[in-house]
Parts: structure tokens; sequence; C-alpha cells
């Protein structure tokens, strides 16, 4: 009986949270906040801000800094998963309330980009991989929500043996895409973690791959991309990338359709990333258009459907 009042409960709430995924992102920002705790919440970790938003992990949870060495350049990632592997990072952010959880991906040898909401106003921020060989400290060098825009630029004091990712020359709809980060869905229950979170600093938590197709590119400002691949909360700021392990877009929050209980994800697209990288003087690399992909590029600028740029 008790658990069927517990169950009757968290129905309850996560009724409230599908009626919020309707609703506009900052909407929803505003509305979360006045919700009370949810009735059944894990040990130690808070609920996050919006969908899409990192959990937040207690204040007395205080990851170690190890130095970072400079490396000599490391030999480029045999296949696409270790490549993403190595690229991928959790990113972890002092708030108020704690420190917030999210992800992150490596552009430079020296700079990682995630979500700004994943860092929100820290002007530091940790991350950890299996190639990182510890947890790390960044600092946030940059950060922009003008316009739409959901990016944060970390910079380490110096290089790491890792080869960055690089972006996509455009993105497609039907396009097979993968999302890679560290979503609280499965996170939660990495050992590692819970290790991480317990002070063992030299843990490090399994990155999540999923896999799906883009559905369509909505042209709003900036474009976001919808996909098939699963992502939740902590996936923020993670790469949505191709076939070929290129940057497509940076996965930033989820919409719940209420009657058909079907979840798309969204990614603000890889062109607004550039451009904004740009903009601020960050150093990046793209990949090459193919063949196909310029004439595609050329047919939309005859006012045909094509790679978008």
């Amino acid at each position: 009986a008790a658990q069927l009042a517990k169950n009757a409960e968290m129905d309850a709430y996560l009724s409230q949270l599908r009626s919020l995924l309707k609703e506009e992102p900052c909407v929803i920002k505003e509305k979360l906040a006045q919700l009370p705790p949810p009735p059944d919440t894990v040990p130690g970790i808070a609920p996050g801000g919006r969908s899409g938003e990192p959990l937040q992990i207690p204040s007395d949870v205080t990851p170690q800094s190890t130095p970072v060495t400079p490396q000599k350049a490391p030999v480029r990632p045999g296949s696409m998963a270790q490549l993403l592997e190595q690229s991928t990072v959790l990113v972890l952010a002092r708030q108020p309330q704690g420190l917030s959880m999210g992800s992150g991906f490596f552009i430079s040898r020296h700079h990682v980009l995630s979500n700004a909401h994943v860092v929100g106003n820290a002007s530091q921020a940790f991350i950890i991989n299996k190639a990182t060989g510890g947890v790390l400290q960044a600092t946030v060098r940059h950060r922009s929500t003008a316009g739409g825009q959901d990016f944060a630029l970390l910079e380490l004091s110096t290089d790491v043996a890792i080869t960055p990712l690089e972006f996509a020359p455009g993105v497609e709809r039907t396009q097979r895409v993968s999302a890679w980060g560290f979503p609280g869905a499965v996170t939660n229950d990495d050992p590692k973690f819970m290790a991480l979170l317990q002070g063992n600093d030299s843990a490090v938590p399994e990155v999540v791959y999923t896999e799906g197709v883009v559905s369509v590119i909505l042209e709003r400002t900036p474009p976001l991309v919808v996909h098939t691949a699963t992502v939740s909360q902590g996936n923020s700021g993670g790469p949505l990338v191709n076939e070929q392990g290129q940057v497509v877009g940076i996965n930033t929050f989820i919409k719940l359709d209420d009657a058909s209980y079907r979840q798309s994800s969204i990614a603000i697209e890889g062109s607004s990333i550039t451009a904004y990288l740009r903009e601020i003087g960050i150093g990046f690399s793209q990949a090459a258009a193919t063949p196909a992909a310029a004439q595609a590029q050329d047919g939309k600028a005859d006012g045909q459907k094509g790679v978008r740029p």
C-alpha cells in the first residue's frame, strides 16, 4: 500500500513535468522552479532545472583538480567509438545549490564546448573522461544565451592528449546521427559515477551512446536539429555527430508529446556553433564538404532542398 501511494505521487509529479514540456524553454525554467521536489529522488542528488538541463549534485562534493601536463599530439583513435569516448567529457560546475552536471566535448586540445545552462554563472568547471586521467579544472572563458544560443566555452590551462572533434560541413533530414554524453538516466546507475560523488576523482563514468536519425531541421534562430537519438538530463552540452564522428549539433533539450508519450531530442545546429566560435575568436576544425554535399548546397541556392551550411 505504501509503495502504491508513492507510485501515485510520482505519477502526479511526472504528469506536471509532461505538461511543462509543452511550454517554451523560458516558461519551463520559470515554472519548474515553482514545483515542489519530486516525491522519491535519488539520495544525494537533487532535481535539475528545465527539460534537458543537468542534474544537480550536492555542494559538499568537491572534485580534486588534477594538474594537466603538456602532452605530445595523440594518434587519432582507430574507430569512431574511440574518438567519441576520448573527446566527450562529463562537466561539473559549482552552482549556489551545489554542482550541476552535464556533458561537453573537445573542439581543440585545450577547449571544451558545453551548454551555458550546464555551467550557469560559474567561473570554473571540472571535466573528466577516460582520456583526461582524472578530474581537470577548466575556466569558463565565455558563454552566450543571446538570440536562442546556449553555449559555454571552457578552457584548460594547457593541452590534453586527445583528438578534438571536427564539425561536419552540413546536416540533412534522414541522416543517421548519434548522441554521446552522460545522461542521468544511465549515469546515476554507474558505480564509477557514485564513486566519483564520494570523492574518488579517478573514477570515470562510462560515456553513453544512443543513435537515431534527423527528423527535421527547424528554421529558427538558431536552427534546431530534431532527431530520434534518445537523450535525457545530463546529455546537455554533449555532441550530436554523423556517421563519420563529425559534429552536426550540440544536444540542448528535449520535448515530450503528452498525448503520444513521444520524445523529441533537440540539438542546436553545428553551423550556429561554428559561427559563435568565429565570433569569439576560437579556432576549430571543420571537415571539407563532399562533392555530393557541395552540389546539394548549390541546389539549395537555386531554390531546391539541400544540405544546410
